[in-house]
């Protein structure tokens, strides 16, 4: 049986956008990521709902790690996003947690697919994913307690 990275170490690798849309990593394990989101006002479109490029975000980030899960805790890999597909299928209002459960589908060495449902509490289906992705060079994390630094190996 392989070992399931601590998800607080690895909350600490969201930076930039995804640290600004204020993600977080709920759970991440071989072949399926979870990841949420409470829609702030900074999320919302111009009807007030949540903003379709915060949903596309989430689904993309939630995506691209299923697919990059290694057994060692200190090993993280990179996915670079190759297609995207996202289907609406409900308004998002403000103050609502929403959830990304992505699940790897399949693949080779270095391309892999995978799906995603977006959430809601009452798991009410907002929005669904599809996308294809390139997984990076391994990288070893540093320092545990600095997670953001990596060094490729």
């Amino acid at each position: 049986m392989s070992a399931v990275p601590e998800v607080s170490m690895l909350q600490g690798l969201f930076s930039g956008f995804a640290a600004h849309l204020g993600l977080n990593l709920r759970e991440y394990q071989q072949a399926q990521t979870v990841i949420a989101v409470t829609v702030q006002p900074h999320h919302l479109n111009q009807a007030g709902n949540l903003h379709g490029g915060v949903i596309a975000s989430l689904a993309d980030t939630a995506m691209g790690m299923s697919g990059t899960w290694h057994a060692d805790p200190a090993q993280w890999r990179l996915a670079l996003t190759l297609s995207l597909n996202i289907n609406y299928m409900a308004a998002i209002p403000p103050a609502t947690e929403v959830r990304a459960v992505a699940r790897l589908r399949g693949g080779g060495a270095k391309i892999f697919m995978a799906s995603c449902d977006l959430l809601d509490a009452q798991d009410r289906l907002l929005a669904s994913a599809e996308g294809v992705f390139k997984r990076g060079r391994l990288l070893s994390l540093i320092h545990i307690s600095e997670p953001t630094r990596l060094l490729s190996i």
